[in-house]
């Protein structure tokens, strides 16, 4: 860990502080906030600063080591990069800059569909620690052939997103006149102008590729459309519910790992193993799509008592420090993504915040296992107080 970053971002909370200072208000209220008045997000953390741990010091766990096996490979610690859409609008490049630290660190970077460059590209800078996020597409020709691109792109993982049943309306968006296209007036041409430095790497990715744009989806365009209608379709294309026959043909088109992302019932968990899912990730989205949703945290006991002990579990939502990857996995989790923490840090930092960030969590969860007393990954299941 670089000795100078470490003094000014010794933890996420300096990296988030920064981070929201550098960007315009519109962008950072896009990341940040979540549903209505936030609540779900703030539930996300409650439950997590709620959950106590309990050390064990009569015996010695020797070393620490918090690699683990997770859906047929050997991860160097027990979490990943979650997806996120619009991600590199944190910094420009922000989603190249992780998928090339989660290649050298060996964790998983989910690439979004959504993401601002192309399902190839990041799967070739993240090679074999890619994972590729599905928004199913409302017309079956351009599902097939996403995934068709992911399979020859060398993607191994799918992660399909269950939890988008309708399109969003999130009054922060709506307020500060945050739009797909985006649309913009003086009251936000004055933030990018009073934030320089992010203006500056916008305007520098902008002179090299054009103003950014969702890259994976660019194939389906129509001719004709303009920039601005080009990307009014993209954000169309999306589809609702994932039911019993939209999984059943995903499975059959995907030979790889199929992750359901969004689940936060049992029993939709038991549908969607019973339809062919190779693992669950209990997630409320990051508490941006239901206000009510209750946190992944809450769910986990359930549904690892609903799907056995040896079933594959995911979670995320409001996880910032190790401590909280430790409360996820003595929860019931086998592994967990964070999101919006990494792409703080790039904005905070630039591109040396992709292995900070990294590095820091590694550090704090490695800490926090040896106060525990447990030299493995699977020993915090005992650690619940």
């Amino acid at each position: 860990m670089d000795a100078k970053l470490d003094r000014c971002f010794p933890s996420l909370a300096h990296i988030e502080k920064q981070a929201l200072r550098r960007l315009p208000k519109f962008i950072a209220d896009y990341i940040y906030c979540g549903m209505g008045n936030g609540a779900a997000v703030k539930r996300n953390r409650e439950a997590l600063d709620a959950l106590q741990l309990l050390p064990r010091y009569s015996s010695d766990p020797g070393g620490v080591d918090s690699g683990v096996d997770f859906l047929g490979r050997h991860w160097l610690a027990p979490f990943g990069i979650a997806p996120v859409g619009l991600g590199s609008f944190a910094w420009p490049r922000a989603a190249e800059c992780l998928a090339l630290q989660a290649r050298h660190s060996n964790i998983p970077f989910c690439v979004s569909s959504f993401a601002l460059a192309s399902l190839e590209d990041l799967g070739t800078i993240a090679g074999e620690s890619a994972w590729f996020q599905l928004y199913r597409p409302n017309r079956a020709e351009i599902e097939s052939d996403l995934v068709e691109r992911a399979i020859d792109a060398g993607f191994q993982t799918l992660m399909v997103t269950v939890d988008i049943p309708a399109a969003m309306r999130r009054s922060h968006d709506i307020h500060n006149g945050f739009s797909i296209p985006p649309r913009f007036d003086w009251t936000t041409l004055w933030q990018v102008l009073s934030h320089p430095a992010w203006s500056l790497a916008l305007a520098g990715q902008c002179l090299k590729q054009g103003f950014p744009d969702f890259a994976s989806l660019s194939p389906y365009v129509p001719e004709g459309l303009d920039p601005v209608q080009s990307m009014q379709f993209k954000s169309d294309l999306t589809l609702g519910n994932i039911d019993q026959v939209a999984m059943t043909r995903l499975r059959r088109l995907w030979p790889g790992k199929l992750i359901v992302k969004g689940v936060l019932d049992p029993e939709d968990a038991l549908r969607y193993r019973d339809w062919g899912a190779d693992a669950i990730l209990v997630s409320n989205h990051g508490g941006r799509q239901l206000e009510a949703a209750p946190s992944a945290l809450q769910q986990l006991p359930a549904m690892r008592a609903a799907l056995g002990d040896d079933y594959p579990l995911l979670a995320d939502g409001g996880v910032r420090s190790g401590i909280d990857i430790c409360r996820m996995l003595a929860s019931g989790a086998d592994f967990v993504l964070l999101g919006r923490p990494f792409y703080y840090a790039i904005a905070a930092m630039g591109a040396p915040g992709a292995a900070h960030i990294i590095a820091l969590l590694n550090a704090e969860l490695s800490c926090a296992m040896a106060q525990l007393g447990c030299a493995r990954v699977i020993d915090l299941r005992e650690r619940l107080h």
